[in-house]
């Protein structure tokens, strides 16, 4: 009799009888303990707030694997063609397949990658002998001991010895020579002796003239005249009084009379006078010198205009380019500050005033989006600038028109009135001039779509202004890009004052002839560029408010200027107080390696977060 182990593969029936074979008689009981346990439970518990919590789970079901032993006491034969669930198994002669079993070796055919050395009796060359042994012949040692050397002996550094033959000393003891003796150094010797010169010697005035390219400046006695004078009784009967005109200081003009030098000295002892005038003041330049360091205090804030209460602010941004009539606006605000810029039920947005370095804008909060992460909650605002007014949504599609002949100047006054009255907008106009005859203007749109259309007939800009109700119309180049050399710069910015520059370089088709033409009533132009044979022609450009010559050559020029090899130069630096915010518009000059160029800013990006701020210029010039 003998132990055998059971392994149930399967699962057992419902009454846990163990069956062995077939008998008549009934089956023996027999009792099985099982004993499991069950698998630990894995919760995830995030707890806010003290609450009762009751907690469900399920465990999973238990599987086993058991083993029984048992004793029979009784032998039971084999029986024939007996059939159950669980059988010994009996080897398979045939058609048996394993997808493991045991390698054979094969006397051929094998390979291995990996092998044990053998010694080779012939050609078996090896870096590093066994045993380094000297060699009797051709043996080079880079470093060895010295070995003193009878002749030829030289030594840089040595105990000195006396030589009495053939020895020379570059420093050694001074001989007193009576006669032809030079020394470069020697005492002062207040006699004079025959023959005897030094390079150098006590110095001594020489009673001659010296100039100097600078100087302290002398007073110079000039008559002035005051506008104002003490006030006096007036004379007796009837007196109109007029209020006194206070007098226009020349923005050249310095309180001190003390040269304060900005720049570096010349090499010719010049004196190079600079205006410092006031940014913005037509006519001047504002010179930006150059400094080892450059100290700046920003100062941004942003305030509702309707009442003056300041709204906090993290960072904010201004943009405008050429072709826009209207300043970009974009702010962060924290999440506190939504009710300040939110309109209600409103329908006109909140109108806010920026201020940038002493700059200020009007803007209109008109976009609203709240941004929420975890631990910070925000708000971003955008907007225009307070001209937004002036197109969709704010304004109506209109149609305008002239029933009479009007000049190009009177069509945009006429645009910026609703049924005679005025808007209260006013116009800067910066173009040449022309008439329109009747019933030729016809455009339908908002009042700033009518006004764009309108300046870019004759290649004209429409430049807002940064809180007035002003628009400001410029020629897109009001000097030929040719003839820049002759222009007098509104800004100069040293190398050192540019934080971050960038050069792209465009390639645009270098056109120097241009047919410009109107429509019903009007003219056909053609626009050469001067020195040129006119060889290349620019496709021809048709708009009906080109009704006389000077519209044609405006539009013509605009045409002609944006062409050939071309230079796109972006400039990052700071806000100082004498260049404020660079518009779009002004003539930069700034150094380029050791080329000094002369652009025209295009585009004008402003980023506030303090403690920094910084505007980026768009500068475009000519190769």
């Amino acid at each position: 009799m003998s132990l055998t182990d059971l392994l149930f593969q399967q699962t057992p029936g419902t009454t846990g009888d163990l069956v062995f074979g077939e008998s008549d008689t009934a089956p023996t009981q027999a009792n099985v303990s099982i004993r499991g346990a069950f698998p630990a439970l894995r919760v995830a518990v995030r707890v806010v707030t003290v609450e009762r919590v009751t907690i469900t789970g399920v465990f999973a079901p238990l599987t086993a694997r058991l083993s029984a032993q048992y004793r029979s006491n009784t032998q039971r034969p084999t029986v024939g063609q007996t059939v159950h669930a669980w059988q010994g198994t009996r080897h398979a002669e045939a058609g048996t397949a394993w997808w493991q079993q045991d390698a054979s070796g094969a006397p051929v055919g094998w390979a291995a990658f990996w092998e044990a050395a053998t010694r080779a009796s012939a050609g078996i060359e090896h870096g590093l002998p066994g045993t380094l042994c000297r060699m009797p012949i051709n043996r080079a040692v880079r470093h060895r001991d010295g070995s003193g050397l009878g002749a030829s002996m030289a030594a840089a550094h040595q105990e000195a010895t006396r030589v009495w033959q053939d020895r020379v000393g570059i420093f050694q003891g001074a001989d007193s020579r009576h006669d032809g003796t030079r020394f470069r150094h020697q005492d002062g010797d207040r006699t004079s002796r025959t023959s005897r010169e030094t390079a150098w010697q006590v110095a001594r005035r020489r009673q001659r003239s010296n100039g100097s390219g600078f100087e302290v400046a002398t007073p110079y006695s000039q008559a002035w005249h005051g506008r104002f004078q003490e006030a006096r009784v007036p004379p007796i009967g009837v007196s109109v009084i007029r209020p006194p005109v206070p007098p226009v200081p020349s923005p050249c003009d310095t309180p001190s009379g003390h040269l304060v030098f900005a720049l570096p000295g010349r090499a010719d002892a010049h004196l190079v006078f600079v205006c410092d005038a006031s940014p913005g003041h037509p006519g001047t330049t504002v010179v930006v010198p150059v400094r080892r360091v450059y100290l700046v205090l920003n100062d941004v804030s942003l305030h509702r205009l309707i009442d003056g209460v300041e709204v906090p602010v993290l960072t904010l941004s201004l943009s405008l380019d050429a072709g826009s009539w209207t300043w970009g606006f974009e702010a962060e605000l924290p999440a506190i500050a939504e009710p300040l810029v939110d309109p209600g039920r409103a329908a006109a947005p909140v109108e806010l005033v920026v201020r940038v370095n002493g700059t200020t804008f009007r803007v209109l909060a008109e976009g609203i989006r709240r941004e929420r992460r975890f631990g910070k909650a925000s708000i971003r605002v955008s907007g225009r600038g307070r001209n937004a007014v002036l197109a969709a949504p704010y304004a109506a599609v209109m149609t305008f028109s002239n029933a009479e002949a009007r000049t190009a100047r009177q069509l945009m006054d006429d645009v910026l009135t609703l049924n005679g009255v005025s808007l209260g907008w006013t116009v800067d106009w910066g173009l040449t001039d022309w008439i329109v005859p009747a019933r030729v203007f016809a455009y339908q749109g908002t009042w700033i779509e009518a006004l764009a259309a309108i300046a870019a007939a004759a290649g004209g800009d429409l430049l807002p202004h940064p809180t007035e109700q002003s628009l400001r119309v410029r020629h897109r180049y009001p000097v030929a890009p040719w003839e820049w050399h002759t222009v007098t710069p509104d800004f100069v910015l040293p190398v050192e004052a540019v934080a971050r520059e960038s050069v792209r370089w465009l390639e645009k088709p270098a056109y120097n002839r241009v047919f410009v033409a109107g429509q019903e009533v009007g003219v056909l132009g053609q626009v050469t560029r001067g020195g040129t044979a006119g060889e290349v022609l620019a496709p021809m450009v048709v708009d009906p408010l080109i009704t006389e010559a000077a519209a044609a050559r405006q539009r013509g020029l605009a045409v002609l200027a944006d062409t050939g090899r071309q230079i796109e130069v972006s400039l990052r630096l700071p806000v100082w107080a004498a260049t404020g915010i660079i518009a779009p518009g002004a003539f930069v000059e700034y150094q380029d390696g050791s080329v000094t160029r002369l652009g025209m800013v295009r585009a004008t990006h402003v980023e506030a977060g303090l403690p920094e701020v910084w505007q980026t210029l768009g500068v475009q010039t000519y190769a």
